[in-house]
């Protein structure tokens, strides 16, 4: 294979358990060219992988993917792999112009003849794993990855100076639905005892969609030893749970940087069962799982 397309659009979890396919593929091809779709969004997080030839952003609103379309027109690809996609996907079917198209999910728009067929319960990583196998890549371990530029370590290391943070805890406050979302008192309680037991400071990270939930625990804490990122970059956020001591988020996209940076995690999962968007090869002093009693 001299060139290939893989296909990650969905969130951020999702695409990150590609990256030990990425490199499996490029170390089992040296010479093979890996362009990459993933949803804009999560961009920065591939944007200084040295695996990756050309990034493509994806977004799902039906009139932004012509845009999309018309930079793949005419591109041909040895392989196009599916590493996860929505069904609305099925929209950018037209502009490719490599077939056949692999996936390993039940997508009804790819035959089944170039569907791989694994148990539904196999880790995500491993499942990319699996499907790239029988293009004869040979697997390099299930490691994530994210790789930093210049500006990004001297941001995250300015941001963390300003505030005089050496040790601290990186509690994560959001999550894709809320049904995942860990609740604000629940957060505050945690923070008040990490406080009052350890010499460590906490930063209050998440997305922009956290930052009232930031400020709501900044208020009541009301202590110079807290502060709040979520307003920073994806990947200086990435930065700054990469130096943390421990980390404490719910399932969720940021518990996937966490495991990436090799971060102590304390990793909250409510009715989804790890097994399958869990660590994946993490060792056990570096992952702590609590999980609700379904019964």
């Amino acid at each position: 294979m001299e060139k290939v397309l893989i296909i990650s659009s969905t969130g951020m979890g999702d695409c990150l358990w590609g990256t030990p396919g990425i490199r499996a593929l490029k170390k089992t091809f040296p010479v093979v060219k890996i362009d990459l779709v993933v949803n804009k969004i999560w961009k920065p997080l591939f944007e200084f992988n040295p695996y990756l030839n050309q990034i493509f952003t994806y977004r799902e609103q039906w009139y932004r993917q012509p845009f999309l379309g018309i930079q793949l027109f005419g591109r041909h690809y040895d392989a196009i792999l599916i590493f996860h996609a929505n069904r609305n996907f099925k929209r950018m079917l037209p502009w490719f112009r490599s077939l056949p198209i692999w996936c390993h999910q039940n997508l009804d728009w790819i035959p089944e003849s170039h569907c791989t067929k694994i148990d539904s319960t196999v880790h995500g990583i491993q499942r990319r794993l699996t499907m790239l196998e029988q293009f004869g890549v040979k697997p390099d371990g299930g490691q994530m990855e994210i790789y930093f530029d210049r500006a990004t370590l001297d941001k995250s290391q300015q941001i963390l100076k300003a505030h005089g943070f050496s040790q601290y805890v990186y509690l994560n406050l959001g999550a894709a639905v809320e049904s995942r979302r860990w609740m604000v008192d629940c957060f505050i309680e945690l923070a008040n005892r990490i406080l009052k037991t350890t010499s460590w400071n906490i930063v209050l990270g998440g997305g922009p969609d956290e930052k009232e939930r930031g400020r709501v625990i900044l208020n009541q804490l009301n202590t110079s030893r807290v502060m709040e990122v979520c307003s920073q970059p994806i990947l200086v956020n990435a930065n700054i749970i990469s130096k943390a001591g421990l980390m404490v988020t719910s399932d969720t996209g940021p518990m996937h940087i966490g495991f990436a940076m090799r971060t102590p995690v304390v990793a909250l999962f409510g009715t989804i069962s790890p097994k399958g968007t869990g660590p994946y090869e993490i060792p056990d002093h570096l992952c702590r799982i609590i999980k609700i009693d379904l019964e």
